[in-house]
């Protein structure tokens, strides 16, 4: 009866490892926009009066850890508006943006 326990949270945790869930490429261009528009906002301390952001469009190559992106990003500010493209490395868990340019 003791060893049942410890089999039986092998078998939990390898099944909690085997489920994870991968996410679609819709899903990933998501969650990337999410992650550089919160990235955006967080370097002007979220003062959307000032600067307006859109990031419309992604393009991102997938590597082991990170996402590497390249965005296209509307940005909106008094008397100004113009399209650019930014590129970033962002980390899988969506946690953590490295922008480049």
């Amino acid at each position: 009866m003791n060893i049942m326990k410890p089999v039986i949270l092998f078998i939990a945790l390898i099944a909690a490892v085997g489920c994870k869930r991968s996410l679609s490429a819709t899903e990933i261009e998501t969650e990337l926009k999410k992650a550089m528009t919160t990235h955006l906002y967080k370097s002007i301390n979220y003062d959307s009066a000032r600067i307006k952001y859109d990031v419309q469009t992604v393009i991102y190559y997938e590597d082991k850890t990170f996402y590497e992106c390249e965005f296209k990003v509307r940005v909106t500010s008094p008397g100004h508006d113009t399209t650019g493209t930014m590129t970033a490395r962002i980390f899988k868990d969506f946690s953590k943006v490295n922008r480049k340019s």
